[in-house]
């Protein structure tokens, strides 16, 4: 298994940076889910502090994996129609925006309501606004929708993993396991 990406394959940090994001992405959902639904209390804030934690490393993970898409090559769809092309595409897009709107409108949302993030409690990240109630209901709006859209496209997005590997019998599921 090389380091770059081929026509054929993703190279181990493709994979790497894929499945790390991916199992932070699976603890995120239902950590802010659950922490949202406490009532005030401690755990809430520790939880809480862990969400946004998760949330700016996966966003920091989205830009890794973004720059290096960027700098190398994407193995390509085995048989696949226009369509289907083009599918994946919108899949992936909408996938990456995802990574990046989520934890900006969570950062946005805890530096409007004049709430720190103190990433794993090493340092604390500087305020992207100042304190705005408004802005932070529109930020909380904004999270809100798009996990549901995040729930949505990851969904299709595994599903159509696994149809590949199980219905088409084809590479695509396994070029991106190690």
């Amino acid at each position: 298994m090389g380091m770059g990406n081929t026509e054929q394959q993703w190279g181990w940090p493709s994979k790497l940076l894929h499945w790390f994001t991916a199992l932070l992405i699976l603890i995120q959902i239902p950590l802010g889910f659950y922490a949202d639904d406490l009532a005030n209390s401690p755990l809430k804030l520790e939880l809480f502090g862990w969400h946004k934690s998760f949330g700016i490393l996966i966003l920091m993970l989205a830009i890794m994996r973004l720059l290096w898409r960027m700098a190398g090559s994407i193995p390509t769809l085995p048989d696949a129609s226009f369509i289907q092309r083009r599918l994946a595409n919108l899949g992936h897009s909408l996938l990456y925006g995802l990574m990046l709107v989520l934890p900006l409108s969570g950062w946005i949302m805890s530096s409007a309501a004049n709430r720190p993030i103190n990433w794993f409690w090493i340092m604390q990240l500087p305020a992207l606004t100042g304190p705005d109630k408004a802005l932070k209901e529109i930020a909380e709006e904004v999270h809100e929708v798009s996990v549901i859209l995040l729930l949505v496209v990851l969904g299709v997005h595994i599903g159509a993993a696994l149809w590949h590997h199980f219905k088409l019998r084809d590479t695509v599921l396994k070029r991106m396991w190690f």
